[in-house]
């Protein structure tokens, strides 16, 4: 989020790879998590909406999905994707890495996924601030080894390392489970 900003064409190519939706099935994904109706959701580089579109129908017209990128060709895509398919409780936020534009505690949960190695300090710490007390932080993250696709593995974190990086922010580990052949997920919650 902080390093480079994904153009809409970049973002239709990588995010919306018909590959990834055979390992990562975001309908699933937010089963396992437990996404109910009313639930108010942020994913942090939101991208084309792989996670934040089925969120949305999950949550229902009672809940609400802010969808947050840095990348405003991302954004204006998300605004279209959801007068497309009339979701009035998506949310698309252009943000920087240094400051989301939302209020403190605003959401239930907060989803980064495949970003964590992409994002400064300041956009985690955003991150948590969104979190109401008791919320919880989902981070899907790619396996620290070779993997067909993703960043490079120097960048990746373990699950360990990105477990420490996101204590660090005052978070709880509550869980973590493997997300297909290449993921892991790891769960938090603020105290």
């Amino acid at each position: 989020m902080h390093g480079r900003r994904w153009t809409r064409q970049e973002g239709l190519d990588h995010l919306d790879n018909p590959e990834r939706r055979r390992h990562q099935d975001p309908e699933a994904f937010w089963r396992k998590v437990g996404l109910s109706p009313g639930t108010a959701v942020a994913e942090i580089g939101a991208g084309t909406g792989f996670f934040a579109l089925p969120a949305a129908q999950a949550v229902g017209p009672a809940g609400k999905v802010y969808a947050v990128d840095i990348s405003d060709e991302l954004v204006e895509l998300l605004k279209e994707r959801q007068a497309e398919r009339g979701l009035t409780n998506l949310f698309p936020v252009l943000s920087t890495a240094e400051r989301i534009p939302l209020a403190d505690g605003l959401v239930d949960v907060v989803l980064l996924a495949n970003v964590l190695h992409d994002i400064p300090p300041s956009t985690a710490g955003e991150a948590v601030r969104l979190l109401k007390k008791g919320g919880r932080l989902i981070n899907v993250d790619w396996k620290k080894t070779e993997t067909p696709g993703g960043p490079p593995v120097s960048v990746r974190f373990t699950e360990a390392e990105a477990t420490r990086r996101l204590e660090a922010m005052g978070l709880r580990h509550e869980k973590a489970w493997e997300f297909g052949p290449h993921h892991y997920v790891l769960e938090f919650r603020k105290p």
